[in-house]
């Protein structure tokens, strides 16, 4: 993080293309993307188009707090889920959640960048069995697999075209 200015620095790494969303997503107020004030979460997210895997660099502010000093499990599986969920809309599944399940393996501080990334484990009908994690360098904080149910986009209403442009993005570069 940049200490004059207390940006953090969301920057991805080679190979990886950053997703630009419609200013839809933060007048809505979505709820891991949406309120990215100083102090909650702030999120940048990429896809790479070798695997398919969908990363995030996440920043968890002091309003994430959950234990003294660090972040809040229920923050840290907003943004496994989003991840996981995401994993599978960019590669063209329009899904919602069933279950997912939470391993909470190390304590995540408070005003820390961290690395999200989730993939698609499983097709299976419309069953879409995802998988990601939580970590910075070699230390996993978390990790989660979800269930999740592809149902027809149009069910998504005016938000669905949004969807397909994030998508498209993704293949022009």
């Amino acid at each position: 993080m940049d200490k004059k200015s207390k940006t953090p620095n969301l920057e991805g790494e080679a190979g990886w293309i950053e997703i630009d969303y419609p200013d839809i997503y933060r007048k809505e107020k979505f709820f891991v993307i949406g309120d990215q004030s100083e102090d909650r979460l702030k999120v940048k997210y990429f896809f790479r188009d070798s695997d398919h895997r969908f990363f995030g660099k996440i920043f968890f502010g002091k309003a994430t707090q959950g234990p003294p000093g660090h972040a809040h499990g229920g923050s840290m599986a907003a943004v496994l889920d989003e991840a996981m969920g995401f994993s599978a809309w960019i590669i063209g599944y329009s899904v919602v959640a069933a279950s997912i399940t939470i391993d909470y393996l190390e304590m995540l501080p408070v005003e820390t960048v961290v690395t999200v990334e989730a993939w698609v484990e499983n097709v299976d009908g419309k069953k879409i069995t995802t998988r990601g994690k939580i970590y910075m360098g070699d230390v996993v904080f978390a990790t989660g697999e979800g269930l999740f149910i592809n149902i027809p986009t149009e069910r998504f209403g005016d938000i669905s075209h949004y969807l397909y442009d994030v998508r498209k993005q993704t293949k022009k570069q």
